[in-house]
C-alpha cells in the first residue's frame, strides 16, 4: 500500500484507475490492485493500522489457515465489489479490513472456545465502530467494500470453523 502511495506522491501520478470499476473488463484488474491504492494520507493511515493489527492477530492466532483466510478475504471481497457494487472506482484496503475483522469476530462465535472468543471480544472492543461504515452515505466511501468484506469474513469463518487445521 505504502509503495503504491509513495509512487503516486513522488511521481505526481494518480493510480486510482487501478481501482475496481464494477462489471468492466478493465476494472477487473482492480480485484488485485484496488486495496493497494489510496486517495489520501488520511485514507492510507486509516487502513494501515487496522490492517497491521488484524493481520498480525490472524497470523499469530490462526497461523495454519492465515494465508488461506487472507487470500479469500482479499480476492472474494474485491470480486463481489467488482460484480455487484455501484458504478464508481472503488479503491482502498477497507474491504479487506472489514473481512479480517469479521472473520476474527465470527470465528469466536462459531468455534466458541476461550481463545477464539477472547480474540472476538478484543476485536469488537477495538473495531466495533466499523459497523457504522456499513451504512455510510458519503458517496466517496465504498460501503459496498465494507459490506462485502464483512460478508466474506463471516463466510470464511463459517466455512473454516470446523476445519482440523485450526488448533483447539
Amino acid at each position: 500500500m505504502w509503495l503504491f502511495f509513495s509512487i503516486e506522491f513522488v511521481f505526481h501520478i494518480d493510480l486510482s484507475f487501478l481501482g475496481i470499476q464494477p462489471r468492466t473488463v478493465s476494472g477487473a484488474l482492480g480485484i488485485l490492485t484496488a486495496p493497494l491504492i489510496h486517495g489520501s494520507v488520511q485514507h492510507i493511515i486509516s487502513n494501515t493500522f487496522p490492517m497491521l493489527f488484524l493481520g498480525v492477530t490472524l497470523y499469530v492466532f490462526y497461523s495454519r489457515i492465515a494465508n488461506q483466510v487472507f487470500l479469500q478475504c482479499y480476492l472474494f471481497t474485491n470480486f463481489f465489489v467488482w460484480l455487484l457494487a455501484r458504478d464508481s472506482y472503488h479503491i482502498g484496503a477497507s474491504g479487506v479490513v472489514y473481512a479480517l475483522a469479521a472473520f476474527l469476530i465470527a470465528m469466536g462465535l462459531f468455534k466458541r472456545d476461550f481463545r477464539s472468543l477472547l480474540i472476538s471480544l478484543v476485536v469488537i472492543l477495538i473495531y466495533g465502530g466499523l459497523v457504522y461504515g456499513l451504512f455510510s452515505t458519503d458517496q466517496r466511501i465504498s460501503w459496498e467494500s465494507h459490506l462485502f468484506g464483512a460478508i466474506v469474513g463471516v463466510g470464511t469463518a463459517w466455512g473454516l470453523s470446523k476445519s482440523r487445521k485450526i488448533p483447539r
